[in-house]
Parts: C-alpha cells; structure tokens; sequence
C-alpha cells in the first residue's frame, strides 16, 4: 500500500499547465490543412489570377490551400454554378465567389453550399440585396465609389458636361452595374443615395443632359469581359466625334496594350479622352498613364482582396465569427500629360 503524498498549490498549478500544453499540441498535431475554393467571374483574367495569389500566398503560410476556380468568360455565370459544385463535391472548407449574375446562382449552386454547410463569402462583385442571406459577409472595394471616383475625374476635366460612352462586361454583374450607378448618380447629381435603398438589377437611367452630362445612345457597350470584343468596341466608340469620353469599368481593354496604344494614338488629338477602372497598375499601364494613351484611372488591390479572402474564410472554417472590416484602398490617378496639355507627345 502505497502514502498518498500531498500535492502542493505550485505543484497543482504545473500539472494543470502541463496537460493544457499536451491537449494543446494534441490539438495541433491532428489538425488538418484546410482548403478553401476562390471562384472567379474568369479564371484567365490578370486581376484574379492576382487575387488567388495573394489567397493562396496567405494560405501557404499556414499550411491551408487555396483552390483557382471557375471558368473562362465563354463559360460565366453557368460555369461559376459549375464550380460551386466542384468545390462542394471536393468538400472544401469555404467558398469565395466574384458574383457574375446574382439571381442564377442564388438559385442554382449557393444553395447546395449551405445545405453542405460550407461557409460562403464574396469578393470583388456582391449578391444583390435579395440574394445577400446566402453569403456570410462581403470582401473587395466599395464598386459604387468606384464610379463615383470616375466620375470626379470626368468632371475634374469638363466640369460643365460633356458626352459619355461607358463600356462594361455582362448586364447582369453586380459590381459593374453599381461602377455604372456611381458615375451616373455623381454626374447627375442625385448624391447622397440613402444608405438603405437596394442596390438595383440594373443601374439608374442613362444620363440625358442633366449638368450637361449626357451619353451617347448606342451605350453602354457590354463585352461580357472578352478582350477582343472590348478593344473593338473601343475602335468603333472612339471614331465618333461627338463623344467627349470613354469609360471602361473594368480593365479589358489593357490586355494588348500594343493595341490598345495603336487605337489611341490612330485616332488623333481629337480623340475622346479614356478614364478606366483597373486592378492594380502594371509599370507598362504607369507608363501609358505618364504619356496620355490612358488619361485617368481608379485602381483596385486584388492582391489584397486576395489576403483578405483567405483570412476571413479560415476565420468561418475554425468556427470564429469575426469580420473583416479593412476594405481595400482605391488608388486614382490622372494623366500628367492631360493635367499639362503642353508636356502630351507629338500625335
């Protein structure tokens, strides 16, 4: 028969600390990498390839996986339901979508995820407000401010009106459409919008003369993010001598940038002037920013988005409900060649 021996307070305390360490290592050495899905609209487009590295960046530091998913533009809203399927068929830990059309996927592909009980986020592009239960919380740029941006550098330029051509991807993608909404509403002068009015299917009516902003009747142009069609209509939209500028609210029109070059430079110093919103600027877009060829542009942080995707996905799949407030910094700049006339090359 063996004495009890008394346990003291300090040799209580160093027992209790020993088996918190090894329930705590237990609990690392069992946990599994974790692997999450970022859906794109296109997974050939140069901002989302960008937004996966900074995800899969972000996840590799804590050992997780971040999966590229999705389709090329041919594919869009039905290849984005497609992927959603993968994903869940793989069993990921979360999803992070770019929403192309709100009403298709909330009906066929988000729904399945939460049956699955897999958390869902989106990025860059929102579901509209019928939609929005189905996505835990949001993550990218405030895209109605993006117009808005735009739209004081149009104004910067031509403060008493002039006459617009906006070209956009699909009809039907959130973000674009309130990019679109930003810029009418500012130029029209319709600001503040209240705070809790629904963010609309389509964005508010074309402008027609208020403040002397108007735009051309054949617009918007929709390429539905296809490159070539974009640096076509491009072609088209800038032999019109009546249009005072063009506004892409996406960056289509960079992927030849040779093209790109050629077209403005075709064109002539009558030429409408070109005011953009792109990911995050290249040293070739600096330079044809530097030299006139793109006068104006709001650029967005995928890499971040990307960072910031990741970190709230993990934070959903480790049962911890925090949102990430930080909302990627827009970054505008004009032209120094249209701020000075005199400095712009010989066309």
């Amino acid at each position: 028969m063996f004495a009890s021996l008394p346990i003291t307070r300090s040799g209580m305390k160093a027992a209790i600390l020993t088996l918190f360490m090894l329930c705590l290592y237990a609990q690392m050495t069992s946990a599994r990498p974790l692997k999450f899905s970022l859906i794109s609209k296109d997974i050939e487009d140069v901002n989302f390839i960008t937004a996966w590295r900074g995800c899969h960046d972000a996840a590799l530091r804590n050992g997780d996986e971040c999966l590229h998913m999705g389709d090329t533009q041919i594919g869009y809203f039905r290849g984005q339901r497609d992927a959603i399927h993968k994903a869940i068929d793989m069993n990921v830990d979360g999803i992070a979508i770019s929403v192309t059309n709100s009403s298709f996927i909330a009906q066929d592909g988000l729904p399945k995820a939460h049956a699955n009980k897999i958390p869902v986020i989106t990025f860059d592009s929102d579901l509209e407000n019928p939609d929005r239960h189905l996505r835990r919380t949001y993550i990218g740029p405030d895209n109605f401010e993006i117009g808005t941006r735009l739209a004081e550098l149009l104004k910067s330029v031509r403060p008493d009106g002039a006459r617009i051509c906006i070209i956009s991807g699909g009809r039907f993608d959130p973000n674009l459409n309130e990019r679109i909404a930003g810029i009418r509403h500012t130029l029209r002068g319709t600001l503040p919008v209240p705070d809790d009015m629904p963010a609309p299917l389509h964005p508010p009516a074309a402008l027609k003369g208020e403040n002397g902003w108007r735009e051309d009747e054949r617009c918007p142009l929709f390429n539905r993010g296809d490159e070539e069609l974009g640096l076509a209509q491009l072609s088209q939209a800038i032999q019109n001598p009546t249009l005072d500028f063009i506004v892409p609210v996406g960056d289509w029109l960079l992927g030849d940038t040779k093209r790109l070059s050629k077209i403005i430079t075709a064109s002539g110093p009558r030429a409408p002037k070109l005011f953009m919103a792109t990911g995050s600027p290249t040293d070739e877009q600096e330079e044809l920013t530097a030299n006139g060829t793109i006068d104006g542009y709001v650029a967005i942080d995928f890499y971040r988005i990307g960072e910031l995707v990741y970190r709230q996905l993990r934070n959903y799949a480790l049962g911890q409900n925090v949102v990430i407030a930080e909302e990627p910094a827009l970054q505008v700049r004009q032209s120094s060649a249209l701020l000075d006339p005199e400095s712009q090359p010989p066309m």
